[in-house]
């Protein structure tokens, strides 16, 4: 990549993270492209050198929002090798980020909204939707597949669930100012009881200890 490519390239990165925090501080009602120019240090003219239009920087937006989630995932996880462990990591992690990064969740739920006229935008969402919830199903997956019997509920509909849960605790704490650390926490006994029930189907008895020590506030 040429040196101009490259500034191209970073200049591009940042008017999108700019963009990612002026729709997270005001939503998108209250956004304009000259206030995106101005939270980027540069002109106005040069966000229509590198969008079009508004559409266009807001499908690059929930690219953005993807790639954060996407690192702050695997950074929780990182260095755990425990499937149990890194699947409770991860929740409080997503707690974490409902309550220290409510922009990014508000960046999210706003444009999801008008990702409903929109096409591109709904697949771009739908596309962001679906890392998610396919990071938390590697998680499961690894999780349930040390159990002495098969769950009863299948990878991928548990780990639709549970990002389901994640982002409504985000959209709870954003419209009522809620502090949903709770109901996280009973989200991670709710995933855990399918580890007592694989135990019990197995005529096995749970490890009780264990479980009880992986929901303990870090």
């Amino acid at each position: 990549m040429s040196g101009r490519a490259a500034i191209s390239r970073r200049r591009r990165g940042e008017i999108v993270r700019a963009a990612a925090t002026v729709l997270g501080r005001q939503g998108c009602a209250d956004t304009s492209m000259k206030e995106i120019a101005r939270e980027a240090g540069v002109a106005p003219g040069l966000l229509h050198y590198y969008f079009e239009s508004k559409d266009e920087l807001l499908l690059a937006v929930v690219g953005e929002l993807d790639r954060q989630m996407s690192e702050a995932a695997a950074a929780a996880v990182a260095g755990i090798d425990d499937p149990l462990e890194r699947l409770v990591a991860a929740l409080d992690a997503a707690a974490d980020r409902c309550a220290r990064r409510p922009e990014l969740w508000r960046a999210l739920l706003d444009v999801s909204m008008l990702s409903l006229s929109n096409p591109a935008l709904q697949a771009r969402c739908q596309e962001l939707r679906t890392h998610f919830a396919s990071g938390i199903e590697a998680e499961v997956r690894g999780a349930l597949g040390r159990l002495p019997a098969y769950s009863l509920v299948a990878p991928r509909d548990l780990a639709g669930a549970i990002a389901a849960a994640i982002e409504g605790a985000a959209v709870a704490a954003l419209v009522g100012g809620r502090d949903t650390t709770s109901w996280v926490q009973a989200l991670k006994v709710m995933v855990l009881s399918v580890v007592v029930t694989a135990y019990v189907t197995a005529g096995q008895d749970p490890p009780v200890a264990r479980l009880a020590q992986l929901l303990r506030p870090r």
